[in-house]
């Protein structure tokens, strides 16, 4: 059987995917943000027009463009710019390398360290129906001293640690090995009451990353 040969992009194509990518960065931002074009275009002070063919593939922005459409989505303008090893556009779409995850800060508070919570990307993108992340809470740690709730659903698998999962008034203890799944709309917390650090493997539905 014959190996399908490795594909080669030349410098127009590369440019072409490089531009695709950095607008279905932006999108999946502006619409995990819960923003619509024309309010993101707005905080920006740039055309809907203009941020539409950029979303698309189809306008590449300047450096100026994209810190206004950074500042406006409240993220730093290297979320816009997949890291890897090697650089190829079309891997990034597909695969996430070990030591190359994009951190989820939250942006328009501070970060959730102070919370003792690290949030980890594992989906390529977050421009989809739904997007998986590693979540780990140092000794200690939560998610916040309110509980969460929002649209959708949200499932987990505990990689590591000792979970303590309060879900709509009812509070369970989850071991390594152990998962859990409920409706975003009930309210929810997540607690490190162990030890050692705790890790989750979390994914939800539909994609969310507003400010806690």
């Amino acid at each position: 059987m014959e190996r399908a040969a490795k594909s080669k992009l030349t410098p127009q194509n590369e440019a072409t995917n490089a531009n695709a990518g950095v607008g279905h960065e932006i999108r999946g931002v502006r619409r995990a943000m819960g923003m619509t074009l024309a309010e993101c275009a707005e905080a920006a002070s740039l055309s809907v027009g203009f941020l539409s063919l950029v979303e698309r593939g189809q306008k590449q922005p300047s450096l100026d463009a994209l810190q206004r459409i950074s500042s406006a989505l409240g993220i730093e303008i290297g979320w816009l710019f997949p890291p890897s090893p090697n650089d190829d556009p079309i891997e990034n779409r597909y695969v996430v390398r070990k030591g190359f995850r994009r951190r989820i800060d939250y942006s328009r508070l501070s970060g959730t360290d102070y919370l003792g919570e690290t949030d980890y990307l594992l989906s390529p993108s977050i421009d989809g129906q739904l997007a998986m992340s590693l979540m780990q809470f140092s000794p200690g740690g939560h998610s916040g001293d309110n509980p969460l709730n929002h649209e959708g659903e949200e499932v987990g698998y505990v990689l590591a640690g000792q979970l303590t999962l309060e879900v709509d008034g009812h509070v369970f203890v989850l071991e390594e090995g152990d998962s859990f799944g409920f409706a975003g709309d009930k309210p929810h917390r997540y607690i490190n009451n162990g030890s050692v650090e705790l890790q989750i493997i979390h994914t939800n539905t539909p994609v969310i990353m507003t400010a806690r």
